[in-house]
C-alpha cells in the first residue's frame, strides 16, 4: 500500500472516529430512560411556565402532592415537532388550568415525559 493511500485511510479512519464519538454524548443527552415508559399517570395544575425551545420544551405545573404546592416539570419535545402536531408557543399560558398525561421518572420524582395534555378549554395537545 503506497504511503499516500495509507495516509487517506488513516486521516478517513480518524474523522469516521470522531463523528461517533461526538454523537455518542448527544445520544445520550437525548435518551428517556428516566422516565417509565409502562406507567401512565395524570396530573392537573396551574401553569408556572411554558419553555417552548430547543432541544426540549418545558412545561412547568403548580400542583398539589401531600399538602404542599409543589413545581411538576414536564418534558416535551422539541417545537419542530409540536408545531406539527398543531403546538405553538402560545399552547398554555400562566395561570391557566392543564391536565396532563405524562410517563413519570422513574425515580418518583415531580416530573414526567408528556403523553397529552388537554386545556381548561377543552383543547387537546397530543406529543
Amino acid at each position: 500500500m503506497s504511503m499516500i493511500r495509507a495516509g487517506r485511510l488513516i486521516a478517513i479512519t480518524m474523522s469516521v472516529g470522531a463523528a461517533l464519538g461526538a454523537a455518542w454524548p448527544a445520544s445520550a443527552h437525548h435518551s428517556f430512560a428516566m422516565f417509565d415508559q409502562q406507567h401512565r399517570i395524570q396530573v392537573q395544575g396551574v401553569v408556572k411556565s411554558w419553555q417552548f425551545t430547543n432541544p426540549h420544551s418545558w412545561l412547568g405545573l403548580i400542583t398539589m402532592k401531600n399538602g404542599q404546592y409543589i413545581l411538576y416539570s414536564v418534558e416535551c419535545g422539541p417545537p419542530v415537532t409540536l408545531i406539527r402536531k398543531g403546538w405553538s408557543k402560545d399552547s398554555f399560558h400562566p395561570g391557566e388550568t392543564v391536565t396532563v398525561t405524562v410517563a413519570p421518572l422513574k425515580d418518583g420524582g415531580d416530573g414526567g415525559s408528556m403523553v397529552k395534555a388537554v386545556t381548561a378549554s377543552g383543547v387537546t395537545l397530543v406529543q
